[in-house]
């Protein structure tokens, strides 16, 4: 392990960005990923929205630039329709977050430790999408948990711990894919200091319960979450 992470910071992040890259492509190529990933916008025609999430963005450091990314985010996203058997990838639609391609510094956390980056917050955008599949009842083909908990109240979290979603370019994405048997449109949108999204579809569909069970210990937060019954991740968090 330690010969490994000194090999890692002896590379460019440039480099290890490509590699990694590439890796993602020939992997998706050789499972058949690549030829199941949405690619359309919706079209317009009448669809019921239903399963709604709000949040709030929260007034934390360096929220403007969080604010500016969630927006640019929004606005990739939004509108994006999975048809069954198709799977949506976070970052096939947001692309690389770089502040050339328009995104503005906001707090990420790299090596366990906050730092300002480009296309920083964006990990609420995915963690609501994340939370919007599950209540949704998509299946979850890909999702990240934060590694540590930065917020030392409730009262300070956006995301409630357990459904959060880090996504790290281009190495973990989130990847939401429909096996409902009818195609589903992503809504989104970012209204004053309010994030939104919700679940279109021909019919209205019905809402999967979820249960989350914590135990919080001297050093570390564990966070089981389950729908319908059925664990579906359990995720330990630095304090």
């Amino acid at each position: 392990m330690a010969l490994r992470l000194a090999l890692r910071r002896g590379v460019p992040l440039p480099l290890r960005r490509a590699v990694a890259r590439l890796r993602r492509v020939v992997r998706d190529r050789l499972d058949g990923s690549h030829f199941r990933l949405a690619r359309r916008l919706a079209p317009p025609w009448d669809r019921i929205a239903s399963v709604r999430i709000m949040q709030p963005i929260k007034h934390s450091p360096l929220w403007e630039g969080k604010l500016a990314n969630l927006q640019r985010g929004v606005a990739m996203l939004d509108g994006v329709k999975v048809a069954p058997g198709e799977v949506l990838s976070f970052w096939h639609w947001i692309g690389p977050p770089t502040a050339a391609r328009g995104f503005a510094i906001g707090r990420a956390i790299r090596a366990d430790e906050p730092i300002g980056d480009p296309g920083g917050g964006l990990c609420q955008l995915s963690g609501i999408a994340y939370e919007l599949g599950l209540r949704g009842g998509l299946h979850i083909a890909e999702r990240h948990a934060h590694s540590r908990d930065l917020y030392g109240s409730e009262e300070e979290r956006s995301t409630p711990l357990g459904l959060d979603a880090t996504v790290v370019w281009p190495w973990k994405d989130l990847r939401l894919e429909n096996r409902l048997g009818v195609p589903v449109v992503l809504r989104l949108a970012v209204e004053g200091m309010v994030l939104k999204a919700w679940l279109e579809a021909d019919g209205e569909l019905p809402e999967q319960p979820l249960k989350l069970e914590r135990d919080d210990h001297d050093d570390h937060r564990r966070v089981t979450v389950q729908r319908a019954g059925a664990v579906v991740s359990t995720d330990r968090y630095a304090i």
